[in-house]
């Protein structure tokens, strides 16, 4: 009883400690070396903060398959892997239909603003907003806006007031009826009053004078640039180039800075959550290495938009009640074509060609018929059905197939589904983050694996997971609610992060959590 009395008499004081809203902010396309690159070129209150005044973990480890911005998102945000919680890429092949289609397609929901029937029940177990909804009963607000819709159902998971993306094509706002709350209406009112448009019609030339660029001291005289958001991504694509310009990065910061003041983010005891994406993509981009006037202005002029956001933040609810959360994306640090430039092996691996061959060859073997149902994202579905009526050995092909794609150049490895699953395998080896990776619903019969330095395109030429190395980091830092400057050096996981917020945040941890909380107190 006394100890009831003494947790009663001490709840006060707890829940003053805690942050009264967490803003997690995603950067597609973030690297740490970016960042260190152009410290001196930032203003003082954007990146500069993030990233000097609060912790630094330079060795964030994935120990999960690099398949694209949903499946690391949710692996940060739920403190456990693909395995458990089931987001293994952005887009999945379905079985049932023969179609690849988005990791969260749903067809009880609607589109708000978007044709687009989407949901996070793909997302089998809850994360950080999840949790932080259920542990004030709903009492704390929470939003995310970004660019993909996966990836930002990502971010809000599944109990999130609203989530909004951004339409390329349309042009506006969208979201899913799925949230109890629609689409926010500061995100409708954009839509309907022009400022989405008002946007997406600027034109975008470099900030400053070429010269005064770090991609000037590899070029004697640099070229200006000029894009339009609304011109075409490709010339057979609807969609515009708006998702790679400063034009989308401004749209985010705006509707964010409006959904947290009218919501009044952050203004009671129960912490609030505003999660954003944003991006230093650039049109055509072909390399990761900070080597042009575009990727640098992207972030110069994404830095000017922090700093505005983080001062109207810090100054309405104050800078010790706000927790900034920075973390990117797995990326190599280069593109295959920057590694060919060296004479290093490297490459893209487009899965129609080989799958074409793959065919032929079965069907040389087996006879004329359709033996594999379909592909996606290093995972070979193999036709079950057929496979049985016209009784071939299901073991035996998935060998004859794995043998054949081995020869395929870039092809690292192969393993049957079972093999995978069945099979004991130290941590760090390259089966154990493969079977991490994996989820039993859409988990191929073959997984291939890349050599170093090969990344895989799809259909338009788009990359499914922009990392193929054994050891991948993701860059994080945190910032505010008091937590102490430091640079945290020794490796911890990507589960590790979920975790160490929610100790922030005094709520439980999300349900499939296998991370462990990173002490922020001393510098290890």
């Amino acid at each position: 009883m006394n100890k009831i009395i003494l947790i009663l008499l001490l709840l006060p004081f707890i829940v003053s400690a805690q942050p009264r809203l967490v803003v997690g902010i995603m950067v597609d396309g973030l690297q740490q070396r970016h960042i260190e690159e152009l410290r001196d070129r930032f203003v003082a209150g954007g990146f500069k903060k993030l990233t000097g005044e609060g912790v630094s973990f330079p060795n964030i480890v994935c120990n999960i398959v690099s398949s694209g911005n949903a499946t690391d998102i949710v692996t940060l945000t739920s403190g456990t892997v693909p395995y458990y919680h089931g987001v293994v890429s952005n887009q999945v092949f379905n079985r049932n239909t023969g179609n690849v289609e988005s990791v969260f397609q749903d067809a009880a929901y609607s589109g708000i603003e978007s044709p687009l029937k989407l949901s996070a029940r793909n997302f089998r177990t809850t994360g950080i907003v999840d949790e932080l909804m259920m542990a004030t009963q709903r009492k704390s607000k929470s939003y995310a806006i970004g660019l993909h819709a996966e990836d930002v159902i990502a971010l809000g998971g599944h109990a999130a007031n609203g989530v909004v993306w951004m339409d390329d094509v349309l042009m506006k706002w969208s979201s899913t009826d799925y949230y109890a709350e629609g689409m926010p209406w500061q995100a409708l009112d954009m839509n309907v009053n022009g400022a989405f448009q008002r946007y997406v019609d600027r034109v975008w030339q470099p900030l400053y004078p070429t010269s005064t660029y770090l991609a000037a001291l590899n070029e004697r005289n640099p070229k200006s640039f000029e894009y339009k958001s609304t011109s075409k991504k490709k010339s057979n694509s609807p969609a515009t180039m708006l998702k790679q310009t400063p034009s989308a990065n401004s749209l985010i910061a705006e509707l964010a800075l409006r959904i947290f003041q009218e919501q009044e983010l952050g203004m009671d005891k129960f912490p609030d959550a505003l999660i954003l994406q944003f991006t230093v993509r650039t049109p055509n981009e072909k390399k990761f290495s900070l080597q042009t006037l575009e990727k640098e202005d992207m972030y110069l002029r994404l830095d000017d938009e922090l700093q505005f956001l983080i001062q109207k933040i810090e100054n309405k609810i104050g800078a010790d009640k706000v927790l900034f959360v920075l973390f990117g994306n797995q990326t190599n640090t280069y593109t295959p074509e920057e590694l060919k430039e060296h004479n290093v092996h490297a490459g893209y691996f487009n899965a129609n060609r080989s799958m074409a061959l793959l065919s032929s060859y079965l069907m040389a073997i087996y006879g004329q018929e359709k033996w594999i149902s379909g592909y996606y994202g290093k995972n070979i579905y193999l036709n079950k059905k057929l496979i049985e009526e016209k009784g071939v050995d299901f073991r035996q092909m998935q060998e004859v197939a794995i043998e054949f794609m081995l020869e395929f150049e870039g092809v690292q490895s192969a393993y049957r589904f079972s093999q995978l699953m069945n099979n004991g395998a130290n941590p760090g080896t390259e089966m154990a983050k493969i079977r991490n990776s994996t989820y039993k619903n859409y988990a191929g019969d073959i997984i291939l694996t890349l050599m170093p330095g090969w990344l895989e395109v799809d259909d338009r030429e788009n990359p499914v997971g922009e990392s193929n190395t054994l050891i991948s980091k993701l860059p994080v830092w945190f910032y505010g609610a008091k937590i102490p400057q430091q640079r945290i050096v020794n490796q911890y996981q990507i589960t590790d992060i979920a975790p160490t917020i929610s100790s922030i945040l005094n709520i439980p941890y999300p349900n499939a959590n296998i991370g462990e909380a990173i002490k922020l107190t001393n510098n290890e």
